[in-house]
């Protein structure tokens, strides 16, 4: 894919980038001073000084006048103009840059493979190069169900917003990805089936979405199996165990379901490695060690990934988990970090230490705010505080208070005795209090969120 160079930053380049032309373009003054022909002043010295009477005045950057090949500094010549007196000679090249001494006419400036940064695109340009050959894949997404209406629709009873091939495109277009969304297909074989055939000749991979089979409309599982070699037919992975991959006239063609969750995470854990084989590397999420606030429950024999909202509290970093299931939109929102646990592990305990895979920036954090308990309808104002909100019961909000393992706990009841509290009214008129730990002193988090609701300390 050939892409102008502002738009490329990310993209791994397909080939190398060479100089359009030298630079600079010709020799040019490297300091301001006189330019001067050299060769008339090799007798000078301090026994016999000698006055030069031609000189031509020029700026840094400026082009050497003809006839001339060195500048004079601006300091050796007292009155700033002709004539001034040399007692050493000047040598050809003295304060001149000379044509392509930064970069020479068609220099290999960088490798196919390298992943364009920022920093890069400056010098591109400076050089002529205003476009480069980014390494692309074609992928094809087709969106299947009868309830799903166009995004920016209201839906209607039993309908829902096909976000999913969106999704899909902000998972893969940073990784090099041309994504090309078929409208919605209703669940019916021959249309499913008519879709994947006028699609899959102009694209490297297909993707569709919706059908796990289990439903009794659900019909795309079987519509893309009846297309070739199956590779892969379900995955041990929460969420996510629906996914079929079949190869189908040597192009691999993948069945998600429906839900945006399994979506996101098969995307990232299959569709992106198989980009990556393909020479286009996705940005790899950083680790952090957090101490989790709360017991992770997992599934035996399956892989989890486990959504969790981290912060520093204190002095280390606190990861509290989010809830799955039907609270699984907002999780997304409110998590900036995740936890996989292997299939082999059961779960774990709260104060365990593990690595988790941070989904924000490095100091992200650092910004977070965690408040915890009952927080259904607390509404924090739009400031520049980042204050994540983290459903659970009153039990494990005293816990984590207790353990100093958030800033703020919520309660509709009372507070546990011996914490500094507030009481709190909700937008629908409910009460409820907010406690801070009592370990975590003057934390500038507990400081930040009671500021958000008018609250001081």
């Amino acid at each position: 894919m050939n892409l102008p160079v502002e738009e490329a930053v990310g993209r791994v380049l397909a080939a190398p980038v060479r100089a359009e032309f030298a630079v600079p373009g010709t020799d040019i003054a490297d300091l301001d001073g006189f330019a001067v022909q050299s060769r008339p002043t090799a007798g000078a010295s301090h026994g016999r000084p000698l006055v030069v009477v031609e000189g031509v005045r020029v700026d840094t950057g400026r082009p050497l006048p003809p006839g001339t090949d060195a500048v004079v500094p601006l300091e050796c010549c007292p009155g700033e103009a002709c004539p001034f007196v040399l007692t050493e000679p000047i040598r050809p090249g003295d304060g001149v840059r000379h044509a392509g001494s930064e970069v020479e006419d068609g220099a290999l400036l960088l490798p196919a493979g390298h992943r364009l940064r920022p920093v890069d695109i400056g010098p591109l340009v400076a050089a002529g190069v205003v476009r480069v050959v980014v390494r692309a894949a074609r992928v094809g997404v087709i969106p299947t169900g009868g309830e799903l209406v166009p995004p920016g629709t209201l839906p209607g009873p039993g309908e829902s917003v096909a976000s999913n091939p969106l999704a899909i495109r902000a998972l893969l277009e940073p990784q090099g990805a041309e994504t090309f969304i078929h409208a919605v297909v209703p669940d019916d074989r021959a249309a499913i089936r008519a879709a994947i055939l006028e699609m899959r000749p102009e694209v490297d991979l297909l993707v569709v979405c919706g059908g796990s089979g289990r439903g009794t409309r659900d019909v795309a599982f079987g519509v893309v199996r009846s297309l070739g070699e199956t590779v892969v037919d379900g995955v041990a992975a929460r969420p996510g165990r629906a996914f079929l991959v079949v190869k189908a006239e040597e192009k691999p063609v993948f069945s998600l379901p429906g839900r945006a969750q399994p979506i996101a995470l098969l995307t990232e854990f299959f569709l992106m490695p198989l980009l990556e084989s393909w020479g286009m590397p996705a940005v790899a999420h950083p680790r952090v060690q957090v101490r989790l606030g709360l017991d992770i429950l997992s599934h035996p024999g399956f892989t989890e990934a486990v959504p969790l909202s981290v912060a520093r509290v204190g002095t280390g970093l606190i990861g509290l988990r989010q809830p799955r299931g039907r609270l699984g939109t907002l999780s997304g929102f409110r998590s900036n970090a995740r936890l996989l646990v292997p299939d082999g592990v059961n779960g774990y305990r709260a104060g365990e230490r593990v690595m988790a895979e941070l989904l924000d920036e490095l100091d992200g954090p650092e910004r977070t705010v965690l408040v915890v308990g009952a927080v259904d309808g607390l509404e924090f104002p739009c400031d520049e505080n980042r204050i994540v909100l983290v459903p659970c019961k009153s039990g494990e909000a005293r816990a984590l208070l207790d353990r100093s393992a958030c800033h703020l706990a919520t309660f509709e009841g009372a507070a546990p005795p011996g914490v500094d509290s507030w009481p709190h009214r909700l937008p629908d008129g409910r009460r409820v209090v907010l406690a801070a730990p009592p370990g975590l002193g003057e934390d500038g988090g507990v400081n930040r969120a009671l500021e958000s609701l008018g609250l001081t300390r």
